[in-house]
This record gives C-alpha cells, sequence and structure tokens, in this order.
C-alpha cells in the first residue's frame, strides 16, 4: 500500500501533519497500521482496530488495554462525525461558527414571561467531588493550561479542553468561568496581555492540543477556530483579526505574546509557527519554519530572542520570531520522539532546557542561549502517553528543581542529574489520601513567578505544590468542566443523578454541587435500579459493577461473563418493573441477569462484520424499555435497531421496514415512551442532510422522518417523555417538539454551547437534566406553552431565544461580544422600547426577530420571507454604536409587524 494513503490516513483521524512526519507514532502499533492503511470508512477502520486487540489478549497486556481503551474514546467522538459515507468527516470550524450564530451560554439578568419556551437552564454541578468508594484517581475534569496575571498571584486562568476558560482571584479556592459568551471550544493557549497591567486583556488560542493529536481523538471542538481576545476580563469577546482563517482545523498547541512587543504574538501548531505582527489583524505562518512545533518560550531578558521545539529539533529566532534557524537536533537513544517541551528559568537566563518526550524521555540543556545542547539525565524520566500527557517547568527562582510529568511526576532538585518519581497517581482506601496524591495524566506544570508555588493541570483538575512537587493539594473547587458520557435520574426524586465521565470515572450526588466519587478510569453507562434508587449499575472501561450510595460500595459484576467479550463501553440497562433484571450490551453480545448481576446468561450474539458496531455499543446505538410492555426491549446498533419481546431471549429486526430512510447515518440513541411500548424515536450522527431523527408509533413497523429544520449537526441524545414530549441533546444544545408543532425549536437559554450526551426528564419535579461533553450537569424547567404576551428586560449575554403567542416587547441590553446572540419570535408584533433603560445591542452581537407562530420551527437561517431584523440590517444601521440608542431615549421606539 502506497505510503501516501497512510499518511492521508493519520492526518484524517489523528491530525497528523504529512510533510513533518517520518515514523508512526507510539501508539499505532505497525501491524494495525498497516492493516487500517488506506480504509477511510469507521466502520473498516474499527473493524481492524478491534480485531487487532482483541487477538493480542489486551485484558492481560496494560499497554494494549490503555491503547485500545483510547480507541474506543475516539470512536465515541468519530461515529459522531459521519458523513452520508460513513467517513469521519469532522467540521470543527463549521460547527463552531454555528454555534456561534445559533446559541451561547447565558448569564443574562433578563426578565421574561413565561421563559421556558426556550429553557431555563441553571448548573447542577459538579463544582466538587468527595471520596466514596475510593480507588483510582478522583477529579471534576481535565486542565490543558495554566497563566498567571502580571502582579496578582492570586489570580490564575486555566484552560479546558471542552469547557472554555476558567479564573480564581484566590489562588483557587474557587474557580468561575470568563468564557460564558463563546461558543465552548477547547483551550489550547491562554495570554495575560503584556501592554495590559490591569489583566482585563487576555487571548485564547481556541482547540484542544492533547486530545486532537492522540489517537484517541475524541474532543468535538478538536482543531482550532482561530484567536480570541477580551479586553474587559471576558465580559466580552471577539475573533482575532483572520486567524481564524489561518488557523482553521490546525491542532494549537501554545501561544505567546513577546515581552515588550505586544504587537507580536505567535502561535505553534501542528502546522507550523504563525505569527502576528499589529496585534492580531493579520496572521501568517512563519517562513522557514518546521511542522509539528510543539513548545514556544522568549529569551528570560533578551527580548530578541525565541525558541520553539519539534520533537527532535529546536528552533531560535534572533529577530523577535520573524526568521527561525534550527540549532540542534535530537536522536533519542531508543524508540521514536513523540512531542517535546521547553523550559526557561529567570534564575539562569541563558540556560535553555529540552524535553524530548518519548523513546528515553531525555532533557537536554543548554548554558548559551540554545547554540548547542548536551543531555542531563541518564535515566528514563517518567511514564506517560506523551502524544497525550507530558509536562515541564523549572523553578524560576532557582533552576536546581525542576519538574516533569507524564502518568505521574518525577521531581528534581540538583539541576536534573537524579529525577526520582515522587507523586503517586491512585488511592486505595480506606485510609488517608496520600500528601502526594496528584491525578493521573498531568497535561501542564507551571511555577508562579511570583511566588514560586508549582501548578498542575490534569485529567482532575489543578493542584498545588509549595514543595516543588512533592507534596499537593487539589484546588479544583468550581472547576465545573465535567466531560460526561451519560447520565441518569429518578423518577419523583429531585437531585439526584448518576454519570460516567471521561478520565474520572463515575460519580453521584443528592445535592447537585457536590458529586461523590464511585469508581475509577472512563465512567460510561449508568442506569439505576428503577425499584431502589440505593443501587445503580455502572460501567468502568470495560466492567461493570452495581454500587449501593448508602455503603459506598461496589461489586464488579461482569467478571462472570467471558474476558473476550468484555469490550469496551458497554451499555447497560435496568428492567422497569424487576429489580432483579438487567441487561449488559457488549460489542456483539446482549447479556440478561435475574439476580442482580450474580450471574448472566446470553441472549444475543451479532457477528461482528458491520465494523466493530456489533449488537449495541452505547456510542452506536443504545437499549430502551417501556414501563407498559415491561418485557420489551429496544436495541441499535450501527443503522440497525432490534426488538425483544421477552427479555432478549428472541430479537426481530425492525429497521428497514415502510419509512425507514435509504440512506441513514449511524444510530446514537433510541427512546421509548413510558406509557405507551409502541413508540420509538431514533437519533443519528450528523453530517447526513435530513435523515436524522426518525418515529414510529406502531413498534417500529412503519417510520417517519422528524429532522425538520434542526442544522447539519449531530444528535447525542433523546428522552421521550409519558405526555408525548421529545427533547433531543445535539452538538449545540438542546432542542424540543411535541406533535403540536410542525419542527423542532431551541430550548437552550442559559445553556453552555457544548455537546449535550444524555437528558433525563422528571415529570413528577417538572424538570430536565442533560449532561454535557465539558460542562458538567445542567437543569432546567420543561417546556411550557406561549404566553399571550412577553415582557423583557435587562443585560442579556451570550444566546438567547423567546418566543410568544403575542405581542413582545423587549428593553434588553445586548453586549457585542463574539457569540452574544439573540432571538424573538411573535405572530403579531414586537416592539424595540427606547428610553432609560432601553433596548440595545451593539455591534458584533447577534440578532434575529420575526414575525411568526410560536413553536414553529428552528429559523436558524436569515432566509425567512418574514425576518424583519437581521445581523446584517442592524450592522448597516449602525456598525459602531447602539442599534437601538436607548440610552439617549432620542429614537422612538421600534414597532415589528406582519
Amino acid at each position: 500500500m502506497p505510503v501516501r494513503y497512510l499518511l492521508i490516513l493519520l492526518i484524517t483521524l489523528f491530525g497528523i501533519s504529512s510533510s513533518s512526519y517520518s515514523q508512526t507514532p507510539d501508539e499505532l502499533p505497525p501491524e494495525l497500521v498497516s492493516k487500517i492503511t488506506g480504509k477511510k470508512r469507521y466502520a473498516e477502520i474499527m473493524n481492524e482496530v478491534d480485531k487487532y486487540y482483541r487477538s493480542n489478549n489486551y485484558q492481560t497486556n496494560p499497554k494494549l488495554f490503555s491503547q485500545y481503551k483510547k480507541w474506543n474514546r475516539w470512536a465515541w467522538w468519530a461515529v459522531r462525525h459521519l458523513n452520508e459515507k460513513g467517513e469521519v468527516e469532522p467540521k470543527t470550524a463549521e460547527y463552531f461558527e454555528e454555534a456561534r450564530k445559533m446559541k451561547v451560554i447565558t448569564n443574562a439578568n433578563t426578565t421574561a414571561s413565561p421563559t421556558s419556551t426556550g429553557g431555563t437552564w441553571t448548573s447542577v454541578g459538579p463544582f466538587s467531588t468527595t471520596w466514596g468508594n475510593a480507588y483510582g484517581s478522583r477529579g471534576i475534569g481535565r486542565i490543558d493550561r495554566l497563566v498567571f496575571h502580571p502582579t496578582n498571584p492570586n489570580i490564575i486562568l486555566a484552560g479546558s479542553p471542552a469547557g472554555g476558560v476558567w479564573r480564581t482571584n484566590n489562588g483557587g479556592t474557587n474557580w468561575f468561568s470568563i468564557s460564558s459568551s463563546v461558543p465552548n471550544c477547547g483551550i489550547a493557549g491562554i495570554v495575560f496581555g503584556n501592554n495590559d497591567p490591569s489583566g482585563n486583556t487576555i487571548y485564547i488560542l481556541t482547540g484542544d492540543l492533547f486530545g486532537s493529536y492522540f489517537l484517541s481523538n475524541f474532543n468535538f471542538n478538536q482543531n482550532s477556530a482561530g484567536v480570541l481576545v477580551t479586553y474587559n476580563g471576558g465580559f466580552t469577546w471577539n475573533k482575532l483579526g483572520n486567524s481564524e482563517t489561518a488557523l482553521k482545523n490546525l491542532i494549537p498547541f501554545k501561544l505567546i505574546q513577546l515581552r515588550n512587543n505586544p504587537n507580536i504574538l505567535i502561535a505553534v501548531t501542528n502546522g507550523g509557527p504563525y505569527s502576528t505582527t499589529d496585534f492580531g489583524v493579520t496572521w501568517n505562518r512563519i517562513a522557514g519554519t518546521r511542522n509539528d512545533t510543539y513548545d514556544i518560550e522568549q529569551h528570560p531578558t533578551n527580548d530578541a530572542i525565541v525558541y520553539y521545539s519539534t520533537s527532535n529539533t529546536v528552533g531560535k529566532s534572533t529577530d523577535f520570531g520573524q526568521t527561525f534557524t534550527e540549532i540542534n537536533s535530537f536522536t533519542p537513544a531508543t524508540g521514536s520522539a513523540t512531542r517535546s517541551q521547553l523550559a526557561i528559568t529567570p534564575a539562569n537566563p541563558n540556560e535553555v532546557y529540552y524535553l524530548q518526550c518519548g523513546g528515553t524521555n531525555s532533557i537536554y540543556k543548554s548554558t548559551n542561549s540554545g547554540d548547542n545542547f548536551s543531555r542531563i539525565n541518564t535515566a528514563n524520566l517518567m511514564a506517560g502517553q506523551f502524544s497525550y500527557n507530558y509536562a515541564f517547568a523549572i523553578n524560576p527562582f532557582n533552576n536546581n528543581f525542576m519538574v516533569a510529568a507524564g502518568i505521574t511526576l518525577a521531581a528534581s532538585s540538583n539541576n536534573g542529574a537524579t529525577f526520582p518519581n515522587v507523586t503517586v497517581a491512585g488511592v486505595n482506601l480506606p485510609g488517608p489520601v496520600p500528601n502526594n496524591y496528584l491525578h493521573s495524566d498531568v497535561h501542564d506544570l507551571a511555577y508562579n513567578p511570583l511566588n514560586g508555588l508549582l501548578y498542575a493541570g490534569n485529567d482532575g483538575g489543578v493542584s498545588v505544590s509549595n514543595d516543588n512537587g512533592v507534596n499537593w493539594t487539589d484546588i479544583s473547587n468550581g472547576l465545573q468542566c465535567t466531560q460526561y458520557y451519560h447520565m441518569d435520574g429518578f423518577e419523583n426524586v429531585q437531585n439526584l443523578y448518576i454519570g460516567g465521565t471521561q478520565d474520572n470515572g463515575s460519580n453521584y450526588t443528592t445535592n447537585g454541587g457536590s458529586m461523590v466519587y464511585a469508581g475509577s478510569g472512563d465512567g460510561f453507562a449508568v442506569d439505576f435500579v428503577n425499584t431502589n434508587n440505593d443501587f445503580f449499575f455502572m460501567v468502568e472501561n470495560n466492567t461493570v459493577s452495581r454500587y449501593r450510595r448508602s455503603t459506598n460500595s461496589l461489586s464488579q459484576v461482569s467478571n462472570t461473563i467471558p474476558a473476550a467479550n468484555r469490550t469496551f463501553f458497554p451499555d447497560v440497562i435496568c428492567h422497569p418493573t424487576n429489580g432483579n433484571i438487567a441487561y449488559i450490551a457488549y460489542a456483539n453480545t446482549v447479556w440478561r441477569t435475574t439476580d442482580q448481576g450474580t450471574s448472566w446468561t446470553q441472549v444475543a450474539t451479532i457477528s461482528n462484520n458491520d465494523g466493530g458496531a456489533g449488537f449495541s455499543r452505547t456510542y452506536n446505538g443504545g437499549f430502551a424499555v417501556s414501563a407498559q410492555v415491561p418485557d420489551r426491549i429496544y436495541a441499535a446498533s450501527a443503522n440497525t435497531v432490534r426488538i425483544s419481546n421477552n427479555q432478549g431471549s428472541n430479537w426481530t429486526t425492525i429497521s428497514g421496514n415502510t419509512g425507514w430512510p435509504a440512506s441513514f447515518g449511524t444510530i446514537t440513541d433510541i427512546a421509548t415512551r413510558s406509557n405507551n411500548a409502541n413508540e420509538i424515536w431514533v437519533t443519528t450522527t450528523g453530517n447526513n442532510g435530513a435523515n436524522r431523527i426518525i418515529y414510529s408509533s406502531n413498534a417500529g413497523a412503519s417510520w417517519v422522518g422528524y429532522t425538520g429544520s434542526l442544522p447539519n449537526i449531530p444528535v447525542y441524545s433523546i428522552f421521550y417523555t409519558s405526555e408525548g414530549d421529545a427533547y433531543i441533546g445535539t452538538e449545540l444544545g438542546v432542542f424540543f417538539m411535541d406533535f403540536t408543532m410542525n419542527d423542532w425549536v431551541p430550548f437552550y437559554n442559559g445553556l453552555p454551547v457544548i455537546p449535550v450526551t444524555d437528558l433525563f426528564v422528571n415529570e413528577a419535579a417538572g424538570t430536565i437534566a442533560a449532561s454535557t461533553m465539558g460542562r458538567g450537569i445542567w437543569l432546567s424547567d420543561l417546556y411550557s406553552d406561549c404566553g399571550p404576551f412577553m415582557f423583557l428586560s435587562g443585560l442579556t449575554q451570550g444566546a438567547n431565544f423567546y418566543q410568544s403567542n403575542g405581542f413582545i416587547e423587549t428593553k434588553q441590553e445586548v453586549p457585542g461580544s463574539y457569540g452574544n446572540q439573540l432571538r424573538l419570535r411573535s405572530p403579531t408584533k414586537i416592539i424595540f422600547k427606547a428610553g432609560s433603560p432601553g433596548f440595545s445591542i451593539k455591534a458584533g452581537a447577534y440578532m434575529h426577530a420575526v414575525i411568526g407562530n410560536c413553536g414553529q420551527g428552528v429559523f436558524s437561517k436569515e432566509s425567512n420571507s418574514n425576518t424583519v431584523i437581521s445581523k446584517e440590517e442592524y450592522l448597516n444601521l449602525n456598525r459602531t454604536q447602539n442599534f437601538i440608542n436607548a440610552d439617549t431615549a432620542k429614537k422612538p421606539n421600534v414597532l415589528l409587524t406582519q
């Protein structure tokens, strides 16, 4: 097979640059690479991946186990981003722009009556976690970047892979989001503007530097959509020049602004370094530089000197980053280098340190500003997955102290001569948590230059050390950046939720904000025992356990299932009326227990010839049961739906019947009605045009499409209530429809722009909960019918959708921020009130008002003939001032009527 096909595959799947890539990454076994070379379809790739790891007994080999888990993470993400050919086709920049136009989180003080026609979402958490059944690594969510305020040591910013930018004003006692008006995306770089001593100017480089480059490539906004800037501490954000175009779909790694030259910013990416010399207006690739630049630093005292690193090279500039010269090459003694990182210290400004990740994980040192290097360590530093987690830092006051981390952390007190491992990455209670516990998989290490404290960003959040990395304190309180795969609640009980999370196992809460840590690894499917909420089933990697909340104890219940069948991320669901019965679906088998998991009976086997989709991987479909016919199960996988009426003993395929689309994407979820088991909804991936949501009223005998005018985005989840209301979770939030409507309507006011991975409606409480991949769990009132009128006022940030059966009157103030959006719909008239206060919207925000009936359509485009004000129209009216100058009250009210 020609090499170019392999390179194309690696670029498509893992973001590897073809122009500089010359060797197989250590995560990809060569014999597997040879089998997937030239393949583009997800099903074909995963079929080979599954065969390889199963045939090589991955469950008995820790390295293969870790690799296969990350392949499955990638599969979960990839299957939701397939085109009509079944090929992985992420649309990072397109989703980012669609999110900006359609909706983002609101922190609005807007008052409206009623508001639940568009959602009333508020955060549930987690804001903190406690040990329950304590083993492994407990945390809130992944943090990739840390930066410090120029003058106040207590002000720190943290960047997450999907949850935006977080700020603490008290050294980490608590955190809050400052990017709430921005479509949530990965944060690969953060810079405090060095020409603004107040710290209110902040630049962010969008994208996920770790998840994208690793083969687990599961992140949603993984590639860059450019650089954003705020001049007021995060109140408003704006795109920076042409960065969105210049950096589009590149994998970003770091952003710096040159000291004493604030007009120069440089971003390093897998496509090489890009710079701007005009405060971000124009971005260009720096000529003569290499691809796959991982790190960049400026000399501590000589402003003209800048360094960048690749996996085996350091580049040096003496003209403020405008040109670079390759000054040295590094050849690892064994293995292959995967990434690199640089470190400098004001304590010895002419020293430069280069950490080469992979091979022997070597550190090289230059004492003459990078003109030549020599290796300073002779032992392998640390264990790591170096295209996913690695970090390196040197004390700014004493160059003898340096730290390097992968899965765990190693620390040196003698300038790298010795580098003992000093942390543990997991705990096994009972007993106290050891002081040297640091959550596994460290992504950033940074000394605060103002006080010398060492901070670590890792898969669990943020930790701090006051002794150069030996002992650690977790300071993640308030970092609501948990990446949930699935969640569940319990009818008639408020504030009781369970969830399976990426990197941080499974957790539960009874009060909302604080989650109790229930299990380690990658949590996935969860389900309450329907007859007793003290118990729930949960998935960790490929293991299913039964957890008891009252005693914080669990028992693994899947061990009696043959190891060959226990593939990653199975689905699990409990019988609706019999607490002894539960079902597990692995890749190609379904199992049933009638004794609470003590023993299992195999009830289905499907050949694994559909690309690894098998019977029912959770990332390829799922289960649905109804209390009306409790022994009936619906199971979906790939693009097939099956039904069993006898607890899984016999199955019939019901997809393909009358009305089933000829072209239908990979199924992501299936739901049925608790009081009518014949009603079924099926959702599928995005990028498939019109056929993404279908419905059956007769147990699959016939089907009807209900995609409507939804944007072309993935649909992750669906919940169908006993009253016949359908809620869907998508790449861009929640939408709603009932059978009085002819289309889906937005239901996302207050909800972050983040994939909504699961939904739970508590009909007795009148609430809906949503789990997200990056911003935790959120809660809203249920949809309510439109009222006869609506009055809106107050500061309105983020995106909001309001509709009424009568007139709408608004006195809202909408700041001009990238991501701020206001949509209004009324069948009669919309009044924009002048006065003080009065309505105002500033350039940079998005406005769309329409005369139309309540509950009919998303109107995501500005092509509707009844549109009365569009983004372009208000910008043409006044590009720099308020759309309506309510402050001076010199303009009359604007009345919009049909």
